[in-house]
């Protein structure tokens, strides 16, 4: 069916133009934007450009820092742009990956991405052995505590990472890290190495292998592979980490169409 003819006014598309140009402006390299730059990417006074910055924190896809006396982007967005990753696309093209993940490994494997402020899992694998990890999909999860959930945090945005780490961190299990210093400087490893590994944190006992999966440098979710301890010893982790990795090079080439996706790795299959 055809959309039907609409006949908006002129100032609400102009303005809409604008916010959306403004928006463009945002970029890893310039990640915040002060008056003047506003006003000379829309070519208008500072006071118009003013009035439309102040629209977008009011409508909270913006945040004023008030030290820099400039805006950067809001959770808001990363929260909505988390959630268009986590469509029927992704879920669909790793599936497959999932099911092979858990006949290699022997153990359930997770796709996840970052919704609301928290890690949630989109879609599972369980393995058929008696004792394993299930975490049913669509619960949330705390971003501080678990492979899947830091390999995540570790590579959102700086500002969003410091908005985090600024909270209280809540401690899941007696070995949740709570310290954000001490959790700052794991979120740095994990993002050097692209994997990160956690024993107990978030279930007593279980073991989680976790890498990113990035386009470029945009996160879209993560892989994870998790079960216990005991089928699951550090010596099996470079193995883990080699097979997860060529599951997400995998996912993005399909998701791409394109032969093209490279990434370093630490570990070879």
């Amino acid at each position: 069916m055809a959309r039907p003819r609409t006949h908006e006014p002129e100032d609400l598309l102009r303005g809409v133009g604008r916010a959306v140009t403004l928006l463009n402006q945002f970029s890893t390299e310039r990640p915040t934007l002060d008056l003047p730059m506003a006003a000379r990417a829309l070519s208008v006074p500072r006071s118009t450009a003013y009035r439309l910055l102040r629209s977008l924190e009011v409508s909270r896809l913006l945040v004023y820092d008030e030290q820099r006396r400039a805006y950067r982007l809001s959770l808001a967005l990363a929260r909505l742009g988390q959630i268009a990753l986590a469509g029927v696309d992704l879920r669909a093209v790793a599936h497959p990956c999932l099911r092979r993940l858990v006949e290699e490994t022997g153990e359930s494997s997770f796709l996840l991405v970052v919704e609301g402020g928290a890690a949630v899992v989109i879609d599972t694998q369980e393995t058929d052995e008696p004792l394993k990890l299930t975490r049913p999909v669509g619960t949330p999860w705390p971003l501080h505590a678990g492979a899947s959930n830091k390999v995540l945090l570790a590579h959102l945005p700086p500002d969003v990472q410091a908005e985090i780490l600024r909270r209280p961190l809540a401690r899941v299990t007696p070995r949740t890290i709570t310290d954000p210093k001490r959790l700052a400087s794991e979120l740095t490893r994990i993002r050097r190495q692209e994997y990160a590994v956690s024993t107990g944190e978030l279930t007593p006992g279980v073991v989680g292998v976790a890498v990113p999966i990035l386009s470029g440098a945009r996160l879209m979710g993560a892989l994870a592979v998790a079960g216990p301890v005991s089928r699951l010893p550090s010596s099996r982790t470079p193995r883990i980490v080699a097979r997860l990795q060529a599951a997400v090079a995998q996912i993005v080439r399909d998701l791409e169409g394109t032969e093209n996706y490279t990434k370093s790795r630490r570990w070879t299959a």
